[in-house]
């Protein structure tokens, strides 16, 4: 099983964020994943999410499987993809 780690801040969204770590795990094109992230979770309600929760809490913790990996995207500024 290997591991991929990075950080992301407010002048990214945290969807793409996701998109390109997952990209980077699998090391392909990120244009070619499939599915669509929009087809497992909502991209804009994430980024709602933790625009929301970055000044609240750093406790937040969003875990999905995408893409044959399992991503988690925590409100102290990283995402970790696994697969």
């Amino acid at each position: 099983m290997s591991s991929h780690e990075v950080s992301y801040g407010e002048s990214t969204p945290v969807y793409a964020v996701v998109v390109e770590a997952v990209a980077a795990e699998k090391g392909v094109d990120p244009l070619s994943l499939k599915p669509p992230l929009y087809d497992v979770l909502d991209p804009e309600a994430l980024d709602a999410l933790y625009d929301a929760t970055s000044e609240t809490s750093s406790h937040v913790q969003v875990v999905f499987s995408y893409a044959d990996c399992t991503v988690t995207v925590n409100a102290n500024g990283t995402v970790d993809v696994g697969s």
